[in-house]
């Protein structure tokens, strides 16, 4: 079975599913959830076309019988109170089901995010002038901060901040148009970083 990895707790479900590309079928995949991503079958990119027929089967064996779309380009399910978020990397998926706005991201381990961290850093951060790794974490702590929202205009190095205390991560948006803080965690799962964030409190 693909699903590789699961997590279970009262108010959050998280499932990873290892991409398998003989599991891919375009006839399939346009009536699995046709409100999601409807025109796959036009996709030139093979592996998009894999990842988003796998994020299906994903939210099929999550929450069968339920209905997933694309809403202003960030998945929804339809007729449900609950959130969702999903990320993806090479040929790994990672989802959480939430009953509070949630967010996701998994990343390659070897990934070194250095080069691009004037973008996503800001004096505030854990993890300035750190390690690699821990630059990573605070690359996937932003990008689960990011997704929760999803409003474009918000910008990694102004608006959002990660902080650590001890094994515990913590991250909050300061927008001009919202406010909010969430508890984030972060692991290594195989030779990915996984984080995710496990509550949401708005902030006035």
């Amino acid at each position: 079975m693909p699903l590789i990895h699961f997590i279970e707790k009262p108010k959050f479900t998280i499932g990873i599913w290892k991409i398998k590309d003989h599991e891919y079928n375009a006839n399939f995949s346009k009536i699995l959830h046709p409100n999601y991503h409807n025109n796959i079958q036009n996709y030139k990119n093979t592996k998009r076309r894999w990842q988003i027929h796998a994020s299906k089967l994903l939210f099929e064996h999550l929450l069968p019988g339920e209905d997933l779309a694309l809403e202003n380009k960030k998945p929804k399910i339809i007729n449900s109170n609950r959130h969702i978020s999903i990320a993806h990397t090479k040929d790994v998926i990672a989802m959480i089901i939430a009953k509070f706005p949630c967010g996701i991201d998994i990343e390659d381990s070897k990934r070194d995010p250095s080069k691009i961290q004037n973008k996503f850093l800001n004096k505030e951060d854990f993890t300035a002038g750190e390690s690699t790794i821990n630059l990573l974490k605070n690359w996937c702590a932003k990008e689960v901060l990011f997704k929760i929202n999803g409003d474009q205009s918000v910008l990694f190095s102004n608006h959002l901040v990660v902080k650590k205390n001890g094994n515990l991560f913590s991250g909050y948006c300061i927008h001009p148009k919202f406010k909010f803080t969430s508890n984030i965690k972060i692991f290594n799962f195989e030779n990915f970083c996984l984080a995710f964030n496990t509550n949401y409190k708005e902030l006035t």
